[in-house]
C-alpha cells in the first residue's frame, strides 16, 4: 500500500507542477500576443501591413521553449519600438510558446492518466486486502 501512496503522491506533485507550468506558459502567450498587437497597431494601417509582407511571419518558426529572459525582453523591450522585425520576432516567440504549451498539455494528460490508473490500483488493492482480513 505504501508503494501506491508514494506513486500517487509523486503523480499529484507532477500534475500540480505541470498545471502551474501550463498557466505560466499561457500567461506569457497572452503577453506576447498583446505586445504583437500593439506593435502592429503602431506600424500602420492594413494596406501598409500587406506591403510589409508580414503574412509570412505568422508561420511557426521554432519548436523550442523560450527562456524567461527572452520573453521579458520581447514583451518589455528597451527602448520600446515597433518595427516589422519586432513583430516577426514576437510571432516566432509565440509559435515557440505554442509548441511548448502543447508539450506541457500532453505531459499533464499523461500524468493525469497515470494518476487515475494508480488510484484505481490502490483502490483495488485496498478492496482485496479488506476481503482477506
Amino acid at each position: 500500500m505504501a508503494a501506491h501512496d508514494a506513486v500517487i503522491a509523486h503523480l499529484r506533485h507532477s500534475r500540480k507542477e505541470m498545471r502551474r507550468e501550463l498557466a505560466r506558459v499561457r500567461w506569457w502567450r497572452r503577453l506576447v500576443q498583446a505586445r504583437k498587437d500593439l506593435e502592429i497597431a503602431q506600424l500602420a494601417d492594413a494596406d501598409e501591413l500587406d506591403r510589409l509582407g508580414l503574412a509570412d511571419a505568422w508561420e511557426a518558426l521554432a519548436a523550442d521553449a523560450p527562456t524567461s529572459t527572452e520573453l521579458a525582453g520581447s514583451v518589455w523591450p528597451e527602448p520600446p519600438s515597433a518595427t516589422p522585425s519586432s513583430v516577426e520576432t514576437l510571432v516566432a516567440l509565440d509559435s515557440r510558446l505554442e509548441s511548448y504549451e502543447t508539450r506541457v498539455e500532453e505531459n499533464l494528460e499523461a500524468v493525469t492518466a497515470q494518476m487515475v490508473k494508480a488510484l484505481g490500483e490502490q483502490h483495488r488493492a485496498k478492496a482485496q486486502s479488506g476481503r482477506h482480513a
